[in-house]
């Protein structure tokens, strides 16, 4: 824009403010900066401040404009609309803001009554595992007594060596003691193969519940429910699987059992 066209535009400006008696306030739509202009002189001309024009034209410098320019001038209703929507964005971000803090608050709240319930099922498993263990015991017991009243049934009878004609009894066997079960029960196997009281309560017990066949819906094989290949076999190979696991992982087997412990899964 030459200096004459601006000098007309300035003109009709003062003009306009003759007529309606109040200070020019955004004359034009646009303006196109001339070598010399700054934003602060502009903001001046056109009744605004430097923040205003750098708002609306998104200018990244304020102290940097150029020549030919098109600067855009807005209305004081543009402005104060520009200033209402900021306002409902600060307060949408505000109330979005509130509503996650919410729902922080609600998974907090699940993730510790989860928490609760699984050492409650702990316990209960604990429980479990103490009463089967009792009542094995017991049947290991009870199958030695009879073992020894078998033993001492079977000794023969002295015989009288007086009569003239003896009968010569025939020889008496005592009965074979019942044969224990291949390898014992599978916590006496799962000890004797280098596992812990601690580990077959505090893991094995609330993994598969003592039992070596067991299979998860996900999967998950064996007294420790495992998917490495130790989890199927006999109990000597998922125990000693189970335990060189919980060495390597957790640095020993107490440290697998207070893992386990603490959240509920290893």
């Amino acid at each position: 824009m030459s200096k004459m066209k601006e000098t007309a535009l300035t003109i009709a400006g003062l003009a306009s403010v003759l007529v309606a008696g109040q200070t020019v306030a955004n004359a034009a739509s646009t303006y196109t900066v001339q070598k010399g202009d700054t934003l602060s002189e502009l903001a001046n001309k056109f009744n605004l401040t430097v923040e205003d024009l750098v708002k609306t034209n998104k200018i990244t410098d304020a102290n940097m404009i150029f020549a030919d320019q098109q600067i855009e001038v807005p209305t004081q209703e543009e402005l104060n609309e520009n200033a209402l929507n900021t306002t409902a964005a600060a307060s949408a971000n505000s109330a979005a803001s509130d509503a996650a803090s919410l729902a922080m608050s609600e998974a907090v709240a699940s993730m510790t009554a989860a928490s609760e319930a699984a050492a409650s099922s702990a316990a209960a498993s604990e429980a479990v595992a103490s009463s089967v263990a009792a009542s094995e015991a017991a049947a290991a017991k009870a199958a030695e007594s009879e073992a020894t009243a078998a033993s001492v049934q079977a000794q023969p009878v002295a015989q009288d060596t007086t009569v003239a004609e003896q009968v010569v009894p025939v020889a008496q066997q005592a009965a074979p003691a019942a044969a224990p079960a291949a390898g014992g029960s599978v916590y006496a196997q799962f000890i004797a193969n280098g596992g812990t009281d601690a580990l077959w309560q505090n893991i094995v017990i609330p993994e598969s519940g003592g039992n070596p066949n067991a299979v998860s819906p996900n999967g998950y094989m064996g007294l420790g429910q495992t998917k490495e290949g130790w989890g199927t076999g006999d109990v000597a190979t998922q125990t000693n699987g189970l335990v060189n696991y919980a060495v390597s992982r957790y640095g020993s087997v107490d440290g697998a059992v207070q893992f386990r412990t603490s959240n509920g899964w290893w």
